[in-house]
């Protein structure tokens, strides 16, 4: 037995009209007792005009009672609190209609929503956490969820993804919101007899490795801004202010001493010295500061006030400078091919033959053609080239060793014959040779240095370059003169921090190597070098490219016999050809990187440190690098 109040619906739709038109005016009243579930869905989706894709396994019986009249959205809520009751869920799909199910397994198919509403059905949120572990949060969440909703968090992370229904988003939007605080407070003191420096390294020191507070010292306002939980902050405070206390100051006396931590004594004393006439005053003793090396402090003699505003001037100077961290990425990508072809040959008559000798012969073609002639030729020519009677014939002996050494010169392919005809001696050989070789030279040069102070880098060589030579008065006591030139990878860097991070590097790089030398006669040699002087802008971790350099350069060397070398075909015989190509791109990258505490430099050492482990280890092959030994000592 069912009655549910649609005979108004049934009527205007019968008239032609659909369910919109009259939504928020007609009024319906539900009451059923042990109802087909199906059924009932067919009612709602009349009244409310939804389309509803219902699951083969929904069945089932409903009782509703109502003695309200409700509008097509309030049965609309009804229906979605009924089918939960009976443990099924409405789930709204993609293209407006909504899904039927059985609520087991359907977490995951819930639409994911920015706010902890979704009208009753299942929806997915994400919650992002500033100050809480996630899997802390999780534990206080899961509780109140529904057995079918499903809660995921990464241990150690921030972020939180909750399916549920939305009174259960609702309380785990509530639960985040109260425990994710830090719980911390920030409160300012002010001092009027000692400075804040002195007061922070006070508090550091009683803070231990691990202080549970941050003290910062504001020396502009002569002040100090605390922040900790308010326990913490609540202890602190007295401390404070027992120490700014003008009784427990010490009268000064003429002379005071002042230990420096971070500036140089030499510039401080310098700079000092240019403000002392300010403090001159009349009656009063004339102040001066001097720098003690061996303590690394300033002395300074002037009256009680003076003491008091140069002291303040050098706490306020003697301040932790940030460091910086450059970074260089010297890409160089070079492709060379080369080819020589070359007919080399001679003829020539012995023992008296009228046969002129002839041949060519060209510098770049190995072997030397003229060489393997005559020691061809040393036999018919009477030249002992052995061991005769006890005589050793050193002429032929060296004729061969010099033609054996022209013949292992010889790269690629080499063709060639010689011997007698009568008494004439010939000889030809056709050598024929391709390179073709592809480097990629990476340097990675890094340097740290303070904030505006100039650093220098190199790894290379020095090579002497000669700059004179002399043989003297009548050729007596000759002599020559050189300099060293410095040969590798060079880096020069001026980096200055100002606003908002931004650094600015004067830069100089410079990447050098020897070619060879100028000829295979001299001992002077030919270098490379590729060099960039800039100064540019970067912000903290920054890639910028300094420069870059794309070059081409190809070769083409011919030798010949005039005219003959000409001639078409049989020309080859007179001539021999070299072609060479040198393709190069350069490339320079730059990254600063700002270190200011120990906390940025420890990332950044460690880092390195493990990338040297890793070659040591790759290197030598042991279980235990060295570097371990050096940086973890027994």
């Amino acid at each position: 037995m069912k009655k549910l109040a649609i005979s108004l619906t049934a009527m205007v739709c019968a008239m032609g009209f659909a369910p919109s038109a009259y939504a928020q005016k007609a009024e319906h009243q539900i009451t059923m007792q042990q109802a087909d579930i199906r059924a009932f869905i067919d009612d709602v989706a009349m009244v409310t005009g939804k389309t509803f894709l219902v699951d083969p396994r929904i069945q089932g019986n409903v009782t509703i009672s109502s003695e309200e009249k409700l509008t097509p959205s309030e049965v609309f809520e009804v229906f979605k609190n009924v089918m939960r009751v009976h443990g099924y869920t409405v789930i709204r799909t993609s293209t407006g209609a909504y899904e039927v199910r059985l609520m087991q397994g359907s977490a995951q198919s819930a639409p994911f929503v920015s706010n902890s509403g979704s009208n009753g059905q299942f929806a997915t949120i994400v919650i992002k956490l500033e100050h809480s572990d996630a899997a802390d949060a999780a534990k206080l969440i899961k509780p109140v969820m529904h057995s079918q909703g499903i809660l995921t968090a990464n241990a150690g992370g921030n972020i939180i993804v909750i399916t549920d229904f939305p009174e259960n988003l609702y309380k785990a939007r509530q639960i985040v919101a109260a425990m994710d605080t830090n719980g911390l407070v920030t409160e300012t003191v002010t001092f009027n007899f000692i400075t804040p420096v002195d007061a922070q390294e006070t508090l550091k020191a009683l803070g231990g490795a691990r202080p549970a507070f941050r003290a910062i010292a504001v020396p502009g306002t002569n002040s100090l801004v605390l922040e900790g939980t308010p326990s913490e902050v609540a202890r602190l405070r007295p401390i404070l202010a027992s120490l700014d206390n003008a009784s427990n100051l010490a009268p000064r006396g003429a002379v005071s001493v002042l230990p420096l931590r971070f500036a140089n004594g030499e510039e401080m004393v310098e700079l000092l010295t240019n403000l002392l006439p300010a403090y001159t005053r009349e009656g009063q003793p004339v102040p001066s500061v001097a720098y003690e090396r061996g303590s690394n402090a300033i002395v300074i003699s002037a009256s009680a006030d003076a003491q008091q505003a140069l002291e303040q001037i050098i706490r306020r100077l003697d301040v932790r400078r940030p460091q910086v961290m450059v970074e260089a990425l010297i890409v160089e990508i070079s492709d060379s091919a080369a080819q020589e072809l070359g007919v080399q040959w001679a003829l020539g008559g012995v023992n008296g033959s009228a046969i002129p000798f002839i041949g060519t012969n060209y510098s770049r073609q190995a072997p030397n053609i003229l060489t393997l002639a005559g020691a061809l030729a040393a036999p018919r020519l009477g030249v002992n080239t052995g061991t005769n009677n006890g005589t050793t014939g050193t002429t032929g002996s060296n004729l061969e060793s010099t033609a054996l050494q022209s013949l292992l010169g010889i790269e690629g392919v080499g063709i060639g014959a010689g011997g007698f005809s009568g008494n004439t001696v010939f000889s030809v050989i056709l050598n024929a040779i391709e390179n073709d070789d592809n480097s990629n030279i990476l340097s990675t040069p890094f340097v740290t240095t303070l904030d505006n102070e100039e650093a220098n880098f190199i790894v290379g060589q020095e090579i002497p370059i000669t700059t004179g030579e002399s043989l003297g008065s009548d050729n007596l006591n000759p002599f020559r003169t050189f300099e060293r030139k410095e040969v590798g990878i060079k880096l020069n860097v001026l980096p200055q921090i100002s606003e908002g991070d931004v650094i600015r590097m004067k830069i100089k790089s410079e990447v050098s190597s020897i070619a060879g030398a100028i000829t295979s006669i001299s001992n002077d040699f030919i270098t490379n070098k590729r060099e960039i002087d800039t100064t540019v802008l970067a912000n903290d971790g920054e890639i910028i490219v300094l420069g870059g350099l794309i070059q081409d350069d190809e070769q083409l060397n011919i030798s010949k016999v005039p005219i003959l070398g000409d001639l078409p075909v049989v020309g080859n015989a007179f001539r021999s050809k070299g072609k060479s190509r040198v393709k190069t791109n350069l490339m320079v990258f730059l990254r600063p990187t700002i270190i200011r505490s120990q906390a940025d430099a420890e990332p950044l050492t460690q880092r390195r440190l493990d990338q040297m482990r890793r070659e040591d280890l790759l290197q030598s092959g042991r279980e235990q690098s060295k570097i371990d030994e050096f940086v973890y000592p027994r």
